[in-house]
């Protein structure tokens, strides 16, 4: 294992960015960018490489989280898909062997303008037609042909466990990949599992035993209870109103403590997970660098790196 940070929330030069996390250990990042930057460009591909090089960070992994590719609109899926195939594109073309996604979330039928996820079979009615209408008419289809795409440019794809996405859970994410392709796998976030109740530990055991496992990202989360009692887990009051809310993102070790996070780094070890351990920092209240910092200063003390 070794620690690695995920670049979207930096908005200054990569070169400042880079300088930063080696100061940390950082010996990886998981980099968000635009690929028609790069894209069938080899003198700006060994530009960026040497960047990196200077700072002895290497590229764990390109992501292309935050888009729809099953979105029911279809400018708005195309445009994603573009998006992942482009970024697959340069992974290739950068040595660089994952790109990260979200499974996609389409809509309930056919005839639907926007995503529906579907959570409960309560009340009986059309749930469950409406929940494999998406599986397999929708989200089966598109993975086994990105799959292939995927396959043909020798480059994985990680799927992030994520709320208000198709694949929110293992089974889930076990299911579309026993579905398609070996080429789909997870990117496992302890902090989008926490906020379902899904245990991390049983969540790595369970994945590990399906040869699933491609990238572990951290995150935290800090419940408070008051909140919760009435609002739950599905609290609309807005990311940024953290007093009123009934959880909030924060920085490593401050939601969940070092016991639970050491038994995740210990699980992650027995499984024989031997990549990156990679900070994410996003819509926490604490200021980035500083956060960040403390992140990596908690996670550095209990990983194991040999």
């Amino acid at each position: 294992m070794h620690l690695s940070v995920q670049t979207l929330p930096f908005e200054e030069p990569i070169e400042e960015t880079l300088a930063f996390l080696s100061g940390l250990g950082v010996e990886s990042v998981d980099w968000r960018c635009d690929p028609d930057e790069y894209l069938d460009d080899p003198d700006a591909q060994a530009e960026l490489l040497e960047t990196f090089a200077d700072h002895d960070i290497e590229l764990s992994m390109l992501g292309a989280t935050g888009h729809n590719m099953l979105h029911p609109d279809e400018d708005q899926a195309a445009e994603a898909d573009e998006l992942l195939r482009d970024t697959i594109r340069l992974a290739e073309q950068l040595g660089v062997e994952t790109v990260s996604a979200f499974s996609g979330l389409p809509g309930g039928g056919p005839n639907d303008e926007t995503p529906n996820w579907i959570v409960s079979p309560i009340p009986p009615g059309e749930q469950h037609e409406q929940y494999e209408y998406q599986w397999e008419e929708v989200a089966i289809p598109y993975w086994n042909e990105l799959g292939a795409f995927a396959d043909d440019h020798d480059v994985d794809v990680a799927l992030e466990i994520h709320v208000n996405m198709l694949v929110n859970s293992p089974p889930t994410l076990v299911r579309l990949r026993e579905a398609t392709s070996e080429r789909i796998g997870a990117y496992v976030d302890p902090g989008h599992l926490w906020l379902q109740e899904i245990d991390p530990v049983a969540s790595i055991r369970y994945l590990a035993e399906h040869d699933a496992i491609m990238h572990f990202e951290t995150s935290d989360v800090v419940e408070y209870p008051e909140q919760k009692k009435l609002q739950g887990t599905w609290d609309m009051t807005p990311l940024d109103d953290r007093l009123d809310r009934s959880w909030a993102f924060c920085a490593v070790g401050y939601g969940h403590g070092e016991s639970e996070w050491r038994d995740i780094i210990s699980t992650l070890d027995l499984v024989g997970y031997d990549g990156p351990v990679s900070i994410q920092q996003l819509n926490t209240p604490q200021p980035l660098h500083e956060g960040v910092s403390k992140s990596a200063q908690f996670l550095t003390d209990i990983m194991f790196t040999e």
